[in-house]
């Protein structure tokens, strides 16, 4: 009798492309549904900062115009996993909304990147171009960076406290 899981698994292992990620440190994190690694970046920025010695606001909802409050001011934050082509790929950016910067974390099977952008930056697409999301879409765009263009995480101290200056 013909088995349709059998079937479907086949063709899954077929389109499985992601072999980078297979038996990698990070492989947890590419698994997850995009929602949650949404909410694991926040997360994770609020985390690291606050054991950098940065003030952190916990927000209970995610609703509103930011992410998180670092040190009195509002950084909105996207993260996003290596993809094929050794890009990140940084969804559902807001010009709208009022943030001071975008904190944007590329996770990649064995390590982190990430860099910092004021939303000038961001609206003056001097952070790289934004496209949008869909077919006329205005509000949600996406920045793709390459790899090389983010920072090693270990960086990440020095950066944001230039944002304070």
């Amino acid at each position: 009798m013909t088995d349709p899981i059998k079937i479907l698994l086949k063709v899954a292992r077929a389109k499985h492309i992601e072999e980078k990620w297979n038996n990698q440190p990070l492989y947890l994190i590419k698994i997850l549904p995009n929602t949650s690694k949404g909410d694991l970046g926040e997360d994770f920025i609020e985390a690291y900062a606050t054991e950098l010695g940065f003030n952190v606001e916990h927000k209970e909802s995610n609703k509103g115009d930011y992410d998180k409050k670092i040190n009195g001011k509002k950084f909105e934050i996207k993260f996003a996993t290596e993809d094929q082509s050794g890009n990140f790929q940084f969804n559902h950016i807001r010009m709208d909304f009022k943030y001071d910067w975008l904190i944007c974390v590329g996770c990649s099977p064995n390590d982190i990147f990430f860099e910092i952008y004021p939303k000038e930056d961001v609206v003056m697409q001097r952070a790289g171009t934004m496209v949008p999301m869909g077919k006329g879409h205005n509000a949600d765009w996406k920045l793709t960076k390459k790899k090389s263009a983010l920072l090693p995480i270990s960086k990440f101290k020095e950066k944001l406290d230039n944002c304070f200056k």
